[in-house]
């Protein structure tokens, strides 16, 4: 069965290319080369070879084929253009520019050819030779606006990115895409004035989307217009009453603001929202954390509120925040929060980490080694779980044993990092517990020389 799929997609393969063959020839007659070519040295099953061993991707020999069917029949477009695309897929790029270029000489002007040569500039990343063939293309596809777009906000040519996304408004209406590419061009501009005047305009023409309104407000306040960022935020609320971002916002405005109490009330609304993404609380708890560390006198009203909420939240962002707040100074309430986190997220890579890291420290070695194995088989190969199993190892003098989980451990770290240097001083005292001491002593001032370097 998987045999007759392939011939299967073989045939589909030759039966397109054929079509596109007969395009790339000649676009008033498609089918007048293609015949002739037939007569010369068994032309059309060679080519047919060819498109069959690009079909499995075996790209190589689609090119050793065509350059056969080069070297006996010469100045044909479609020979040229093939072997373009077969040295694109082996990323032999200087060669597909080359014979894409010479399709083109043959065949001037023709769509598929400036597209094939336009990807591989974008795939060398020659951005401004990918956005001249794109000019060409958009003149068919209006498409390629947004992709000229795109191009240029890799050129950091934020002016022109935004031109070409009007173009692209103009000529095939708004997208999510776009509006995200917008976003955060004006946000990589620092040119508020421009989003504030775009965002109030795009507010008239599209008034149903909450969107418009919250970024508006986002580069009022970016622009320390804060009055009048808020008053944009209570229009959001009024016309988007089930918009709940717009509190999240508003949170770090009321703050940048002098307006802590008021910030404090639109977290609290932020914290027990049950429908809103938690990513977006844990936003709100961090502009509220930030002022905190300046502000200290607010940060038992901080804590209550996240108490309060973590008792109300079928989410897990509170927890995690709280949990993430203790761990420096309370470990075993740090701890129990981020419990509660995993409970409803019982899989996730940050929470498990704290967990196994607060149940060693706290010596409870089972727990820590148990909930290194379990991550483990979530997360075979993160070494901050290899090393936590390894540690409580150490610490119940089971020495072979941690030998053996380091030793798999060093096999995933290739930087010189914290991780690393956990793993050198984990196995300076597993050697010291074997009573290797030259190896202990070896591990101990790769470890020093390590910290040095880190520091």
């Amino acid at each position: 069965m998987k045999q007759y799929f392939k011939y299967y997609f073989i045939f589909l393969t030759i039966f397109f290319v054929q079509n596109t063959f007969a395009q790339i020839e000649n676009d008033e007659v498609p089918q007048d080369s293609l015949p002739a070519l037939n007569l010369q040295n068994n032309f059309q099953p060679r080519f047919f070879q060819a498109l069959s061993a690009r079909g499995i991707e075996n790209y190589d020999k689609a090119v050793e084929i065509l350059s056969a069917i080069e070297s006996d029949i010469k100045d044909e477009p479609v020979v040229y253009f093939h072997l373009g695309l077969n040295y694109a897929d082996l990323k032999e790029y200087s060669k597909a520019i080359l014979n894409l270029e010479k399709a083109r000489n043959l065949k001037p002007n023709d769509y598929d050819i400036t597209e094939a040569v336009f990807k591989v500039r974008k795939d060398q990343r020659q951005f401004q030779s990918a956005i001249d063939e794109a000019m060409t293309l958009v003149k068919k596809d209006e498409g390629y606006f947004e992709v000229i777009a795109s191009l240029y906000l890799e050129l950091q040519n934020f002016e022109k990115a935004l031109y070409f996304l009007d173009m692209s408004d103009s000529a095939v209406g708004f997208s999510s895409a776009k509006d995200k590419m917008r976003y955060h061009i004006f946000k990589s501009y620092d040119n508020p004035e421009a989003a504030i005047k775009y965002y109030k305009r795009r507010e008239t023409e599209e008034p149903y989307n909450p969107l418009n309104l919250y970024r508006l407000a986002y580069f009022q306040a970016e622009d320390q217009q804060y009055d009048n960022s808020l008053i944009s935020l209570e229009l959001l609320k009024e016309k988007h009453p089930l918009f709940t971002r717009a509190y999240v916002l508003e949170t770090d405005v009321r703050l940048k603001n002098a307006q802590p109490g008021k910030a404090l009330e639109a977290l609290e609304i932020v914290v027990t929202d049950r429908f809103l993404e938690e990513k977006y609380k844990i936003e709100a708890i961090e502009y509220f954390k930030a002022f905190v560390k300046s502000n200290p006198e607010y940060q038992d009203d901080f804590i209550q509120l996240l108490d309060v909420a973590s008792q109300k939240a079928e989410e897990s962002a509170t927890n995690l925040d709280l949990g993430m707040f203790y761990f420096e100074t309370d470990k075993p309430r740090a701890l129990s929060n981020f419990k509660k986190a995993l409970e409803q997220n019982p899989q996730d890579y940050e929470i498990l980490k704290r967990i196994s890291i607060l149940e060693y420290q706290l010596e409870n070695y089972n727990d820590a080694y148990q909930t290194a194995e379990n991550a483990l088989e979530i997360y075979p190969t993160q070494v901050v779980f290899m090393l936590v199993k390894a540690n409580v190892l150490i610490a119940q003098a089971q020495y072979n044993e941690a030998k053996s989980v380091l030793t798999e451990a060093q096999s995933y770290i290739f930087e010189e990092n914290e991780s690393m240097l956990m793993l050198f001083e984990s196995f300076t005292r597993t050697y010291e517990g074997l009573g290797e001491s030259n190896k202990a002593m070896d591990y101990k001032q790769k470890a020093e020389e390590l910290k040095s370097k880190l520091n």
